[in-house]
């Protein structure tokens, strides 16, 4: 059993001395508290407008990012403000406030780094495919515009990508080889859609000059788009860093700012390859059950690991085929799943349900596989978006394969609690309605993944998918992978496995699915801290249940408990104890 210390997150030495000593200054007024955060989330969607509508700003629809020298410097003065005004701060008993401002504190500290130290303008070709390929996505679906301010919207973000695909031919000089070729194939996917298929998805202007203009924006931005990728492929790679590795003494940097000084890189690596012995006997005994269930009690049963094959071989073979079932199958499960968190009372399910579950745009192509795009604060009746993960047209037979044997029907059942009811979907859509909007917009991420992860388990141990041995074993099969997700994490970036080795210890140890073992490799390179969430994360739930339980005794109500994290909103779950007496209370 692995435990993750409990310890306060100090965001300024000065705060964690008072909170170390057992002593508070003088309560901070609410008020000022309310006006800082307000404050400071006025100043970022201001800066990051894409980011803001993706959170219910209407009023950011038709504005980008700017990111100029100026602007940039008036940010990062901003920010240091802010952190000077935290210092100031008197520390405030209570724990909503409080919580809030180290949720500020977080988001200023990682602002300030990331544009001091990180340098993506100068030094990751892959934030700049992250901008382009992101900067549409809530806006094409968007139900709160008039076709007519859809148009200009899109125009003026059109002008906005070119902008910056100008902006980074003159300032990108440096970066990963890996993470640069991964940048390119994403920006040629977007580059096909800005010409190719922008265009037909919006509804035609009025007159012919209007959709000539928008057809020559597109055209225009698809040609800045392949201009800056001409730039990475000879200007940046021929001098990129060739070693995916980030290093021992820069991943352990990240990791303790990413864990608020909870873990270090040995200790995530011990925890995970403990999990990853541990799940693997679940995962046997699973398949036993299996068997049991399939052949009868007398059957005798082969040895672990032909065993365990035979029983991952049978869950993969039931699948979908093609990507109308595939769809239909997601959106079934997902109005199930909500009926039975209903019908066993797991937690109190917001009305109405707003969701919008589609197949990936193709212009995600290289750059994401699908995935959940919550509602925010600043419009939490809007949809959540949920995009499916899909594969080419005109993918091979055997890609197709490994496709949809990785997304096969137990995996299904089991994902879908962790993707909508009652994992992401309800629990942004819960905390954008009840918690201060700086905890959603900044959420933890080891909170997210976390509870999703343990969503899987609440459910399954409830019924859910008629206790299946093979929904349990698809289940196992994804807790391993996540302890090693974040096991290679550490092996890579800091005793530099290259992709051989990570490939044959994902398959050979941590028994991945095709599709994910394609795919590790570059999450692993791209993504190395927000890999090791889910693992921490759900960790971390299993240890707040086991409190809880131990606390509440015969008193203990499950769904109470459930609505009470979730009001709480996305913060890092140790901050969470002081908040769920108060939330308890209110649902009495």
């Amino acid at each position: 059993m692995m435990m993750f210390a409990r310890n306060l997150p100090c965001f300024r030495p000065l705060l964690s001395g008072i909170l170390a000593a057992g002593l508070y200054l003088p309560a901070a007024n609410a008020a000022s508290v309310d006006e800082l955060t307000g404050r400071y989330l006025t100043q970022w969607s201001a800066f990051y407008p894409t980011r803001a509508f993706a959170e219910g700003s209407r009023d950011a629809a038709a504005r980008f990012e700017n990111y100029s020298v100026e602007h940039l410097a008036q940010w990062r003065e901003l920010n240091r403000g802010i952190r000077d005004e935290l210092e100031a701060l008197p520390v405030p008993r209570n724990a909503d406030a409080r919580v809030d401002l180290q949720v500020l504190a977080r988001q200023v500290e990682r602002e300030l780094a990331l544009w001091r130290d990180d340098r993506p303008l100068q030094n990751r070709p892959a934030w700049y495919a992250d901008q382009v390929t992101q900067a549409l996505t809530y806006l094409l679906v968007s139900e709160g515009l008039s076709d007519a301010q859809k148009r200009e919207a899109v125009l003026a973000r059109l002008d906005g990508i070119r902008r910056l695909c100008e902006q980074g031919r003159r300032e990108l000089v440096s970066g990963n080889r890996l993470r640069g070729e991964s940048a390119i194939r994403s920006l040629d996917a977007s580059a096909v859609f800005f010409r190719e298929a922008l265009p037909a998805l919006l509804p035609p202007g009025d007159d012919a000059t209007s959709r000539q203009a928008l057809s020559d924006a597109a055209r225009d931005t698809a040609e800045a788009v392949l201009a800056l990728r001409r730039h990475i492929e000879h200007k940046v790679l021929p001098e990129a860093v060739d070693s995916p590795a980030m290093g021992e003494a820069r991943y352990t940097q990240l990791l303790h700012r990413r864990s608020d000084g909870r873990l270090s890189p040995r200790t995530l690596a011990d925890n995970a390859l403990a999990e990853i012995e541990l799940v693997r006997g679940l995962m046997v005994a699973t398949a036993r059950d299996w068997w049991r269930q399939d052949r009868g009690a007398s059957a005798p049963v082969p040895a672990d690991e032909a065993l365990l094959a035979r029983a991952l071989s049978a869950m993969e073979d039931d699948r979908s085929d093609n990507p109308d079932a595939f769809l239909r199958q997601f959106s079934e499960l997902t109005a199930a799943a909500e009926r039975f968190v209903r019908r066993r009372q797991l937690a109190t399910v917001p009305e109405p349900t707003t969701l919008y579950i589609a197949s990936s745009p193709d212009h995600f192509a290289g750059a994401a596989v699908g995935g959940v795009y919550p509602a925010g604060p600043f419009a939490p009746q809007s949809n959540t978006l949920f995009y499916l993960p899909s594969i080419p047209g005109d993918a091979s037979p055997g890609v197709a394969e490994g496709f949809y044997r990785s997304f096969n029907e137990h995996f299904n059942t089991m994902i879908i609690s962790h993707e909508m009811f009652p994992g992401h979907y309800m629990q942004y859509k819960v905390a954008v309605t009840h918690a201060p909007a700086i905890r959603s917009i900044f959420a933890d991420g080891a909170y997210v993944e976390g509870w999703g992860s343990f969503s899987e388990e609440l459910m399954l141990e409830a019924g859910w998918g008629d206790n299946a041995p093979l929904t349990w074993l698809a289940h196992y099969r994804k807790r391993l992978e996540n302890a090693t997700r974040s096991y290679l994490s550490v092996m890579v970036h800091t005793r530099g496995w290259d992709a051989e080795r990570v490939s044959s210890f994902a398959v050979e140890r941590g028994l991945l699915a095709p599709q994910f073992a394609v795919n590790l490799w570059q999450r692993v390179v791209n993504s190395p801290m927000q890999l090791t969430d889910y693992f921490v994360g759900y960790h971390q739930f299993k240890q707040l249940w086991r409190e809880q339980r131990a606390l509440r005794g015969e008193d203990f109500d499950q769904r109470r408990l459930v609505d009470a994290i979730l009001r709480a909103g996305p913060v890092p779950v140790p901050d969470l104890p002081p908040l769920l007496g108060a939330n308890l209370i209110d649902q009495q």
